[in-house]
């Protein structure tokens, strides 16, 4: 008998044996989540800037008068979460997306009473800066956590809803409409309630709409690296059976 198969005693016997430690399954899920939260929460950080980008001839002429467009710092790193989370739905499942989701959802809520909490405190003298920093953090942060969700798990849905009618055919379809649609609520939350208020409603309307044709580009560009990542976690995938019915389908998604 392989002995690495033999399920581990609950505790070792004194001066014999191996610690007993539990077993983790050969699996890139691990991987994909860890990468998937990180992006978040440095997006909901970085977030906080807004700055001028380049202006567009055509563009800028209709939508802004022609000044620059308007990013935040999220527009860097936060693209790749929703291609995180979209490797995450077709390989993994509804199931351990949607538990990606949550538990970036969670460290988010808890990055949020972070910055609260340290807002709170006294700063020794030439730390102000960091009140100032972590002022706009809570709204921020709040904004980011309500549109992630929201966006994140219409984004899944649908991936997960489309594999079970096309199983293994026009991955690419689904992950561009998954991604419009996705991100058309996930920027227009977020971006209503960082920033209503705070900054013009034309403003407001070149930032929201800048966001969404900038990330859902990003995303879209990159579909063939996607494409080809998801394969290849596929092939390595021990588990990973493609399913044969659309009832298959269903039961690996729920």
């Amino acid at each position: 008998m392989n002995t690495t198969d033999t399920p581990t005693t609950d505790r070792p016997v004194s001066g014999q044996g191996t610690p007993a430690f539990a077993r983790v399954p050969a699996s890139h899920y691990d991987l994909f989540v860890g990468v998937f939260v990180a992006l978040l929460i440095l997006s909901g950080v970085t977030a906080a800037k807004l700055f001028y980008g380049p202006t567009v001839p055509v563009l800028s002429d209709v939508f802004y008068g022609g000044g620059p467009l308007i990013f935040d710092g999220g527009a860097f790193l936060f693209p790749f979460a929703y291609i995180i989370g979209d490797i995450l739905a077709e390989v993994y499942g509804w199931r351990r997306a949607r538990r990606a989701i949550l538990l970036g959802f969670a460290m988010l809520v808890l990055a949020a009473l972070t910055y609260t909490l340290v807002s709170w405190t006294t700063p020794v003298e030439g730390f102000e800066v960091w009140d100032q920093a972590l002022a706009p953090m809570l709204r921020i942060t709040v904004a980011g956590f309500v549109a992630f969700l929201a966006g994140s798990l219409i984004n899944a849905t649908i991936v997960v809803r489309l594999k079970e009618r096309m199983r293994e055919r026009h991955v690419a379809f689904r992950l561009i409409l998954s991604t419009i649609v996705g991100q058309f609520f996930d920027t227009l939350i977020f971006c209503t309630i960082a920033f209503a208020g705070t900054i013009t409603l034309l403003e407001l309307a070149n930032y929201t709409f800048t966001g969404f044709l900038y990330k859902t580009l990003v995303e879209i560009l990159i579909v063939p690296i996607t494409l080809l990542v998801i394969r290849r976690v596929k092939a390595s995938e021990p588990t990973y059976r493609p399913a044969s019915s659309p009832a298959r389908a269903a039961a690996d998604a729920a």
